[in-house]
């Protein structure tokens, strides 16, 4: 297979808990159902029929973050540490469960998935996105730069050619980082998240009008894990021919 050099990985972020603010990584395990422990462990909205708690639902989840206390665990996902956004730090167990129902104001059921089972990812295992794309929202909007973390990608990468939107390219071809390969399957549709400033939990509206106008509500794409591997950041990205 002929592959194309098309830049290198500048960020890896990982979740370990579901909808709220990750981790980022120097380097990272890729299993059969991406980032090692990605989304492992999760809320269940009760109020709305046991569906995944979100932040586009309760923005402040995004106030957590959640973080693995190690690389790995025999049989499981390794524990996890979750700071609030006064600074407490919280195990996973009963005073954090009745944190986040407090936070949310409404009864969660929490959820913790094993190695076997993978974690509870929206659509596909791993999303990308580039840093191309980002300035164009960024630009777009009026503003120097966007966090990437607003749009809960997995692998931020730095294209070679400075083009918007040239992942779309990548649908139905294959990624190459280090030994990773993944398939490249389809566009991420986005919503209000994208609007949610990761640090200060303020909305800005305008990022996801922005989406919608300039690219069909379309940003970064999602891909599958055909072999995995470990990858970091620097790593050359190829796409296949």
């Amino acid at each position: 297979m002929r592959v194309k050099r098309v830049g290198r990985l500048e960020s890896i972020f990982r979740h370990p808990v579901k909808a709220m603010r990750g981790e980022q990584l120097a380097a990272c395990e890729v299993d059969a159902f991406g980032l090692y422990g990605d989304r492992g462990y999760y809320f269940l909205d009760e109020s709305r029929n046991g569906k995944y708690l979100s932040a586009d639902v309760v923005p402040a989840l995004l106030g957590y973050a959640a973080s693995f206390t190690d690389e790995k665990a025999e049989g499981e996902y390794p524990e996890i540490r979750v700071t609030d956004r006064d600074g407490h730090v919280h195990t996973w167990g009963d005073a954090l469960f009745a944190h986040v129902a407090q936070t949310a104001k409404r009864p969660v059921q929490p959820g913790r998935s094993t190695p076997q089972e993978g974690g509870k990812n929206w659509e596909d295992h791993i999303l990308l996105v580039t840093d191309a794309s980002l300035r164009e929202i960024a630009r777009l909007i009026g503003e120097e730069q966007l966090d990437p973390r607003r749009f809960r990608g997995n692998l931020v990468v730095v294209l070679d050619e400075d083009e918007p939107f040239a992942e779309d390219r990548w649908i139905g071809k294959q990624i190459r980082i280090n030994d990773v390969v993944l398939q490249v399957n389809r566009h991420c549709e986005r919503c209000m998240y994208v609007n949610i400033d990761p640090d200060t939990l303020g909305i800005n509206p305008a990022v996801l009008k922005t989406c919608v106008k300039r690219h069909d509500n379309r940003f970064g794409v999602y891909a599958s894990v055909v072999t995995s591997g470990m990858l970091a950041a620097g790593d050359a990205v190829y796409v296949s021919e």
